[in-house]
């Protein structure tokens, strides 16, 4: 009898599994899942915004980190695309690995939008099959970088180190590509060492930057894709005492504001950075998902403008990270 009980129960446990797994609501909100290329803070202050979002639109956000692991990501497109889902928002690991994302969406009709990396090649994020992209013009965010090089170095002659972001990611690429765009402009400039940082670790910038630094090698700017690679560059060069050695200011910039960065640049450690409200590009992210929901029309691209910040403005904001 224990075991016809026993029995009776396992069956109705698989059931009620099998019916969450298919995407079964008990509070009857739309299930939304939110795929994540991996796990650094950027995102941690993302989420802020997108919960709040989530909490007055009234939705359920289902997240999963792909650990930068692009196979793993279309793995968990296709398992939430299993369960049934209302809507997938992606932030894509790699921007070309993840284009079958598209299909498995469009098959199932599921509404996908992507956000803060873009999905195919264009840097706007337009693509056939995604409703919207919600984020900065990484090629744009590059063209920052280059503008701030150009500001600090003129069109005289610079050896240039190049500390790019995890390798793969569309932010790598198109980042690197704007940024070559304004150092075309300048025949004088010389990029002579260039590294790509897998996860965006400021560890791995921070040795990066001191292996090259051992080298010996003349180094006008480090110009670095992102914050922690900015805050990695100018501990390297404090502890190799280069700047004192050589008697010349090695400049470094860096992408996004943080507070590990401000006293940096209000020191000039660093000398110039971005800034973009995170906690905004991820409000909008969920809001974009909530109208779509509700079948209204949003724009194909919802762009987010990044600002230079530099020692003369960095009280005039505060960082979200």
């Amino acid at each position: 009898m224990k075991k016809q009980v026993l029995a009776v129960l396992l069956v109705f446990v698989s059931a009620v599994s099998f019916l969450f797994a298919g995407g079964e609501k008990e509070d009857g909100k739309p299930q939304i899942a939110v795929l994540l290329p991996g796990s650094v803070e950027f995102f941690s202050v993302e989420k802020q915004g997108m919960n709040k979002a989530a909490d007055e639109f009234g939705l359920d956000l289902i997240y999963a980190d792909a650990e930068w692991d692009a196979g793993k990501q279309l793995n968990q497109v296709e398992n939430f695309v299993a369960r049934g889902v209302d809507m997938i928002l992606l932030c894509a690991a790699d921007n070309k690995a993840l284009l079958p994302a598209v299909d498995r969406c469009r098959e199932a009709d599921i509404p996908l939008i992507t956000f803060t990396n873009v999905l195919g090649d264009d840097p706007e994020g337009k693509l056939d099959g995604v409703i919207s992209f919600i984020g900065i013009n990484d090629v744009v965010q590059g063209v920052k970088e280059g503008e701030m090089a150009a500001a600090l170095l003129g069109d005289g002659p610079a050896h240039i180190v190049l500390i790019e972001g995890a390798p793969g990611t569309s932010s790598q690429r198109m980042r690197t590509q704007g940024f070559e765009q304004v150092a075309a402009q300048y025949p004088q400039w010389e990029i002579v060492y260039r590294q790509a940082i897998n996860g965006w670790s400021k560890e791995n910038a921070l040795a990066a930057v001191e292996a090259f630094l051992q080298t010996g090698q003349d180094v006008d700017l480090i110009s670095c894709h992102w914050h922690a690679g900015a805050a990695a560059a100018a501990t390297a060069l404090e502890e190799a005492g280069t700047e004192a050695s050589r008697g010349k200011n090695i400049y470094v910039t860096g992408l996004e504001y943080t507070k590990e960065l401000k006293p940096l640049i209000e020191s000039g450690a660093v000398d110039a950075t971005s800034f973009a409200s995170i906690v905004d590009m991820g409000y909008q992210t969920v809001e974009a998902a909530a109208k779509t929901l509700k079948g209204e029309t949003i724009p194909k691209v919802i762009k987010v403008d990044p600002i230079i910040i530099t020692k003369e403005n960095v009280d005039q904001f505060e960082p979200e990270m």
